[in-house]
């Protein structure tokens, strides 16, 4: 039934999603993916103080950030998109995770090129749950953001601020919906 086709559909998605990030890593060893993944979040967090001054006022008052590179993938003709990250603390902790977005929330930024999402949390109850549970935002995908996040502002929404960069330059995100975020078993 429709049930057994969206429970298998979601199983290729979860699947293609792995074997993406396998591909995106085949190359290097862990510490080279670590190394890699550290200076791509240097990199976004230059551009994004560059390109976004106010948020690094955000930056200075977070007790953690994480940032992600992703890459966008079609499955059964369904869009989503795949990455990896690293969360760091404050203290300069740092916890390597994976992202999927579910062909809603995000991936309208993604557009079949690479970008990066940066997540700033405010508060350490935020950061510590998205280190150690992740994040699971798929179920709000019906709250996907667009042109009108431009105007969320540069805040703390829920203990959280999000920026995606998009063809169009950074976008604020009041939502991380569409969107899992878990810890890279490989990678810690």
């Amino acid at each position: 039934g429709a049930a057994d086709v969206a429970g298998s559909v979601a199983g290729s998605i979860e699947d293609s999603v792995d074997s993406t990030v396998d591909l995106l890593t085949d190359e290097a060893t862990v510490e080279e993916t670590r190394a890699e993944l550290d200076g791509m979040a240097t990199a976004t967090l230059d551009r994004l103080f560059l390109e976004q001054p106010q948020a690094q006022d955000l930056y200075a008052q977070s007790v953690g950030h994480a940032i992600f590179d992703t890459r966008k993938l079609s499955v059964a003709g369904l869009a989503g998109g795949t990455g990896r990250g690293v969360a760091v603390s404050a203290e300069g902790a740092r916890t390597y995770m994976r992202m999927g977005t579910a062909g809603v929330g995000l991936s309208f930024g993604i557009g079949g090129f690479e970008t990066q999402v940066v997540l700033l949390f405010e508060d350490e109850a935020a950061f510590t749950e998205f280190v150690t549970l992740g994040l699971d935002a798929t179920a709000d995908a019906g709250s996907m953001f667009g042109e009108e996040s431009a105007s969320v502002g540069v805040q703390f929404v829920n203990g959280r601020a999000m920026f995606v960069l998009t063809k169009q330059g950074w976008k604020v995100s009041a939502t991380a919906a569409g969107t899992k975020y878990w810890v890279d078993a490989t990678l810690n």
